[in-house]
């Protein structure tokens, strides 16, 4: 029988065939057939390669890009508003050494408090106090000393006068003689009397002559006021009263009649020569005659004319006060304000604050668009880099955006607290930056906290001092802070940490001020230095007790197992564990097993044994649901329960205690990451024995009941090292139980067989664990199950069961 053979097409001197097809051009790979003929084995159609453009519309529309695309965004948004680009840094702070000087680069002033309190002691001390006037008491006294003259006029005696008005004039004084001029001793009353009967004129007559001299004498007073020596000393009471004192005299309405000196209206001095009351004595002759008597009887009846007005006294001291502009001291640019090496006090860091708020105000908008677009390339340069971290090395982020932004608002709160904390008193920028590498070390891994440690560093250095040792010092801390947070074995780690890194911290801070200054003998002691240093000492011990105490809600909130809660669930009175030890003890005791030559195994290729051991402890709780089903849990003797059901039904409840088990585990809110051992530790592999007795009993019209993928666990593949030894020391100890003699050789055998059926089945393609690994543990499981299967003496009278 003879083949056709087809026509031959064009080939290039390589073998390839080249066509055209509708306008493309395809190439194929020609092989010959068995006859000789050629064939086409392959065709590929060359299309244009996309453009860049292309590929990033493309990628766009997936929401899984757009949704990281957008968290990056946001990243770069909360950092710079934490970061603050757009305002100038104010670089200076108490107790540092300014290893160059400072210069003042505008001409600002400063207000000199002393002067400007000064300024306003004296102007309420040049205030004006208040006197309200009673205008009545003029009329009345007139009027009243008529009636006193007229009573002493009329008296024959002194006796016969009544006690007011002889206590009035002081009449019962005696008035000694003049022995030149021959006068004998006498009284004040003898001496007032006389005067108004000593006259041709008539007595009445002389009153009313007397009584009109006194009304021209109180007209020098009647404008004014006179403060009488008990009002006087009220005031002295209340106010400084100095003679040149300046008083404002108002009327009951409150309108001011007058402005005064306090001498003006103090009675003692104007009955003096030089007074209003003193001075009109000499035009008046008859009441001049019994002047003693009349001052006496003013200073006794001239009482109430003006009393002190202390809330307007208040006001207008309030209003003195008030108009005192402050004082200050003028700095021209250029000025040394800090000579290099000295160590900034409180003057000092009040003039810098100055001139830095006086700079900051002359800053233009295009200098600080600037400012912030330096910031911003920074930022993003940064964002961009530690995203290309996540994807290359924590990939399992990129599924998990709740983490990312929690990462964000981690990152960007603690920059923004460190900004805050970081001016003076509190000095404490480096407990938000610890707390935030501490946190990312526990949550996540401690070359992502590093990585972290050095952007948050520099952001908090680009936006407090900008100084390089203030870097330097916070990079070191927090370098040192994520070294013994691999694994945290007790909470007492942290408290180390925290007491390691404030003598640390303390030390750094207090060398590196020694190195800028340009005087060590007296630098070394400065209590300013001294002082900075324990504050970073303080801070660092706080933070890492705030940490301390804040773990169990830190492991709540993002869902992780430290070694702390590792230990607190080994604990075996678990509830879930006490239910697996009653309702199956051979599963029970079979996970204990698992737990110790797991752990022993995933210790010796550096991986988490205390997280295996634990995860092993619960791998198994589903099968508490069905007991019986398990081979573990059958007493000898008793009836298994497969010989009644179908090999499908038997591999549907073998696999199902996979998905009891994880339901167990969330309704007793077990961590994610052991749920994990109970969703892996079988991966994807093959219920061999019930696929196999499904095999045999299949025929020509139940082919489907052997159909491998109904016996197959539904996954996934264990996902890291530790659930990947876990399926192997899971498996391996199940089947070393069905050895009736366990040899070394056998045991060997045994373990090398699983592992390569394992790995044959590709079920540690997604756990990274490299050959090398599989076998070091390959060689702790052999010697782990060696001393479990250890032979004892057979003693002479030991009867076998």
């Amino acid at each position: 029988m003879k083949r056709t053979i087809p026509a031959l097409k064009p080939y290039n001197a390589n073998g390839i065939c080249i066509s055209k097809r509708d306008g493309r051009y395809s190439v194929g790979h020609e092989a010959m057939s068995f006859f000789g003929a050629r064939r086409a084995r392959q065709t590929r159609v060359f299309r244009p390669s996309p453009s860049v453009w292309e590929k990033l519309s493309t990628s766009l529309q997936d929401y899984r890009v757009l949704t990281l695309v957008l968290v990056a965004l946001f990243a770069i948004v909360m950092l710079l508003l934490a970061a603050q680009g757009w305002r100038s840094r104010f670089p200076y702070r108490e107790g540092q050494v300014s290893a160059s000087g400072v210069q003042g680069r505008v001409d600002f002033r400063i207000e000199n408090v002393l002067a400007t309190r000064q300024a306003r002691v004296d102007a309420e001390a040049n205030a004006r106090l208040v006197f309200v006037q009673d205008s009545s008491l003029i009329g009345s006294l007139a009027a009243r000393f008529r009636t006193e003259l007229t009573a002493i006029a009329n008296a024959e005696s002194l006796e016969q006068l009544p006690a007011e008005v002889v206590d009035g004039f002081a009449l019962g004084t005696e008035i000694p003689g003049d022995v030149e001029k021959g006068t004998a001793p006498t009284t004040r009353f003898a001496r007032v009397r006389l005067a108004m009967t000593d006259s041709s004129m008539a007595i009445g007559d002389r009153i009313d002559q007397m009584v009109m001299e006194f009304s021209t004498l109180l007209r020098g007073i009647q404008l004014v006021g006179i403060l009488d020596e008990e009002a006087r000393s009220k005031v002295t009471a209340l106010a400084d009263i100095e003679p040149q004192k300046p008083i404002e005299i108002v009327d009951s309405t409150g309108a001011v009649i007058s402005y005064n000196l306090m001498t003006d209206i103090t009675l003692a001095d104007q009955l003096r020569e030089t007074g209003r009351l003193g001075g009109a004595w000499v035009s008046l002759s008859n009441l001049q005659q019994i002047r003693p008597s009349v001052e006496t009887w003013l200073r006794n009846r001239l009482k109430g004319q003006l009393s002190f007005d202390a809330n307007r006294t208040a006001e207008r001291i309030r209003e003195a006060v008030e108009k005192v502009e402050p004082q200050y001291d003028v700095f021209a640019a250029g000025r040394v304000l800090v000579p290099a090496g000295t160590l900034i006090g409180k003057d000092q860091l009040q003039v810098l604050t100055e001139e830095h708020q006086a700079h900051d105000a002359r800053v233009s908008f295009s200098q600080r668009l600037l400012s912030l677009t330096g910031t911003a390339v920074l930022v993003t340069v940064m964002v961009v880099l530690f995203g290309l971290y996540i994807a290359r090395n924590q990939k399992h982020l990129l599924d998990e955006i709740g983490q990312l932004v929690a990462l964000v608002v981690i990152c960007s709160s603690s920059v923004t607290l460190s900004g805050i904390l970081s001016r003076d008193p509190w000095r404490a920028e480096i407990m938000p930056l610890l707390a935030a590498v501490m946190i990312i070390a526990i949550v996540h891994d401690q070359v992502l906290a590093v990585l972290a440690a050095f952007c948050l560093s520099l952001l908090i250095t680009i936006s407090t001092t900008g100084a390089i040792s203030h870097f330097a010092v916070l990079m070191f801390l927090s370098f040192i802070v994520v070294i013994p947070l691999r694994n945290i074995s007790s909470r007492s780690v942290l408290i180390k940490v925290g007491f390691l890194l404030a003598i640390v911290g303390f030390v750094s801070v207090w060398g590196m001020s020694l190195l800028q200054s340009h005087d060590f003998s007296e630098s070394w002691s400065s209590p300013a230095m001294l002082l900075v240093g324990l504050k970073l000492a303080f801070w660092t011990l706080v933070c890492c007790f705030i940490v301390h105490g804040s773990l169990p809600f830190i492991e709540s909130a993002f869902g992780i197992v430290t070694d702390i809660s590792l230990l607190e669930l080994t604990d075996v009175s678990h509830p879930l564990l006490q239910e697996l030890a009653r309702r199956a003890p051979g599963t029970y005791n079979h996970s204990i097993t698992v737990a110790t030559i797991g752990e022993a195994a995933a210790d010796a290729i550096g991986a988490n044994g205390l997280l295996l051991r634990v995860g092993a402890y619960f791998h198994d709780i589903g099968k508490m649901v069905k007991p019986q089903y398990f081979i573990e849990n059958m007493a000898a003797g008793q009836e298994n329960p497969h010989d009644k059901l179908a090999p499908a039904m038997s591999a549907l409840i073998i696999i199902g205690h996979v998905k009891d088990g994880s339901e167990m585990a969330d309704q007793h809110n077990l961590p994610r990451k052991l749920i994990d051992f109970i969703e892996q530790h079988h991966g994807t592999t093959l219920v061999e024995y019930f696929f196999r007795e499904a095999a045999s009993r299949a025929d020509e019209d139940h082919r489907t009941d052997a159909d491998e993928s109904t016996f197959r666990y539904p996954g996934p593949r264990p996902q890291s090292k530790e659930t990947g030894v876990m399926m192997l020391a899971d498996a391996i100890e199940s089947a070393s139980r069905t050895l009736s003699e366990p040899t070394p050789k056998r045991i060997q055998s045994l373990v090398k067989e699983i592992t390569l059926k394992r790995v044959l089945d590709g079920q540690f393609d997604e756990c990274g664990l490299t050959m090398s690994e599989l076998r070091i543990v390959q060689e702790s499981l052999v010697k782990s199950l060696l001393a479990v299967h250890h032979g004892r003496v057979k003693y002479p009278d030991q009867k076998t069961a």
